[in-house]
Formats: C-alpha cells, sequence, structure tokens
C-alpha cells in the first residue's frame, strides 16, 4: 500500500510540472494593446517557448522541442485549427503548455519556432510580408 501512495505521489508532481496553464492573461494583454510579452502573461520558470501550430503531432513536438513530448496525447492542437499551442520549457521537459485561441493573438505563423523568455515579446502585424495577419516577434516586427 505504501509503494502505490509513493507511486501516486510521484506521477502527481509530474503531472503537475506538466500542467497546462490558461491563455486568458496572454488574451487580456492582446486585447489592450496588440502586443504579448508571454514573460508577463505566463510567469514562472521556464527558459524557452515553443509554438506549434494547428495539426501539430507528436513528431513534430519532438523535432521543436528537442525531446519527446505527447502533443497529441496533452493537446487538442492535432485536431483543433482554432488554436496555437505554446509550449513552456524549462531544460529538457516541458513546465506548463497554453492553448490559445487564435481569435486573441494567432502565433500560428510562428509553427516551429522558440523564442527565450527575454525574447518572448510579440506585436499584432495586421500586413506581414509572409503568412497571414497575426503575431510576430516585436524584435522582427
Amino acid at each position: 500500500m505504501q509503494m502505490r501512495r509513493t507511486v501516486f505521489a510521484v506521477m502527481l508532481v509530474v503531472l503537475s510540472a506538466c500542467r497546462s496553464a490558461d491563455s486568458s492573461s496572454i488574451a487580456d494583454q492582446f486585447s489592450t494593446s496588440e502586443s504579448v510579452d508571454l514573460a508577463t502573461a505566463v510567469p514562472g520558470n521556464w527558459d524557452r517557448v515553443c509554438v506549434l501550430g494547428p495539426y501539430s503531432n507528436n513528431a513534430l513536438a519532438a523535432q521543436v522541442l528537442g525531446f519527446t513530448w505527447p502533443v497529441e496525447t496533452l493537446t487538442e492542437i492535432k485536431h483543433n485549427d482554432g488554436i496555437s499551442l505554446l509550449v513552456f520549457v524549462q531544460g529538457e521537459a516541458v513546465a506548463k503548455h497554453v492553448e490559445h485561441s487564435r481569435r486573441f493573438g494567432d502565433f500560428s505563423n510562428l509553427t516551429g519556432r522558440c523564442y527565450s523568455q527575454a525574447n518572448a515579446k510579440f506585436v499584432q502585424v495586421p500586413e506581414p510580408v509572409k503568412g497571414w495577419p497575426g503575431l510576430f516577434p516585436a524584435d522582427e516586427a
């Protein structure tokens, strides 16, 4: 019985470390200024954020993140084109992830790209040179 409690406690810690975060603070920033600073919108311990767009699968997630993470099991991104998935990484593990509605700041042009916490600032670009209207890195806009 003690072994089961220990295993359960360890699983709980692992799952809570890889929790889904709420995207409302991202949407709030976007709706007031059409810009997003993920370091303030999603505080916590993370080194970089990686973007996965609609229809992303486990293979793409592994390629982008540099390690295996079951995106198809833990999120709706493989089947939902109304969201972008923001994966916040600490070291070689997912600290948290956010399924963010594209209506409140579209990150999908940035699929497959990662940004350090210091460079996770984005602005709305209504007429980009490439892609469709959406959020782009502030230092590239």
